[in-house]
């Protein structure tokens, strides 16, 4: 009826998807067209709702759509949902669900959700994982530039640390969940290679450190794949055994602290008996990282304890 002035219509409707009784493609699209699409991915959310089937390239348009968008939206939660329905979907575009989550990185890490694909595609792509390192870093080749980054180049940055921050998919990782030793090795090698070219190999070698952390148990009955084992255990691989022994103090969160000292106690046991394990396995390097979480562990549990007796002590005065 309106013809050429629709806009109005749409500009002005409140788009509300649950006073709807028929299809709302149509609906979505025209908001996403007229520059509502947080009003388009509220109709998403409806068809998530009522179980219907999603258009996925127009869930893609509105969720890209919002990033720039000045129309106000409440429902942060909704368009997480979305992208798990996305990421859940075998028939998703990959390079569609890459740039949704590259785009909403920040709003992942924020609500718990997983940045399924770029994960993958680090632990895949070793390619990838070297673009998203110079992204970070500065390379040891070049000077730093006087000049102050420009806006888009800190956002670049930030998502590219936060997606490292939370990698937890170790190279040699297969779609069906197993792991290739030869995948690790020949993504090792490029990724090495690449970034010793570029001047970001010793900040590499952290990153790789950390996420080898996450290697399932080996075959043979190794608490760690082999091949990841020898990577850490390399005699030029100092970086990526830190970056192992930040992981593993990382990985513990926070927690309640014991006034024994017990579970320090522990974990630094725990440590010890993966030292004696992957030494007898040939690989003394990486055995004496592991000592030395022990032993940080076995400190952590005598400061504990001091600290305890102090503060009783003090209590007692006190009384």
């Amino acid at each position: 009826w309106l013809g050429e002035s629709e806009s109005e219509y749409w500009i002005r409707t409140t788009a509300n998807p649950y006073s709807a009784d028929r299809e709302l493609g149509n609906a979505i699209d025209k908001l996403i067209e007229y520059g509502r699409p947080h009003a388009a991915i509220n109709c998403i959310d409806r068809m998530l709702h009522d179980k219907r089937p999603l258009d996925k390239i127009q869930c893609v348009k509105a969720l890209l759509a919002a990033v720039s968008s000045d129309e106000p939206s409440y429902a942060m939660d909704t368009i997480v949902k979305i992208i798990k329905a996305l990421q859940d979907d075998p028939d998703t575009d990959p390079e569609d669900l890459f740039r949704v989550e590259w785009a909403y990185l920040p709003l992942l890490d924020r609500y718990g959700a997983a940045p399924k694909l770029l994960e993958n595609r680090l632990a895949s792509d070793s390619s990838f994982f070297c673009e998203v390192i110079r992204l970070i870093y500065r390379s040891k080749k070049t000077a730093k530039s006087p000049k102050e980054p420009s806006e888009q180049a800190k956002a670049l940055a930030t998502n590219a640390w936060k997606l490292l921050h939370k990698w937890r998919t170790p190279p040699g990782t297969q779609p069906d969940g197993s792991f290739s030793q030869e995948q690790l090795k020949k993504w090792l090698k490029h990724t090495k290679k690449e970034c010793a070219d570029s001047g970001h190999l010793e900040v590499a070698l952290t990153h790789i450190g950390q996420v080898l952390f996450y290697c399932p148990s080996d075959p043979e009955g190794l608490w760690i794949d082999r091949s990841a084992a020898e990577a850490l255990n390399d005699k030029d691989a100092a970086e990526m055994r830190r970056g192992f022994s930040m992981e593993a103090f990382n990985s513990r969160g926070g927690h309640w602290v014991d006034p024994t000292g017990k579970p320090e106690r522990e974990l630094a046991e725990q440590y010890r008996q993966k030292a004696e394990d992957v030494e007898n396995a040939g690989f003394q390097r990486f055995a004496v990282t592991l000592r030395n979480l022990a032993k940080s562990y076995d400190r952590d549990a005598e400061r504990i304890i001091a600290e305890h007796e102090v503060e009783t002590a003090e209590d007692g005065d006190h009384e």
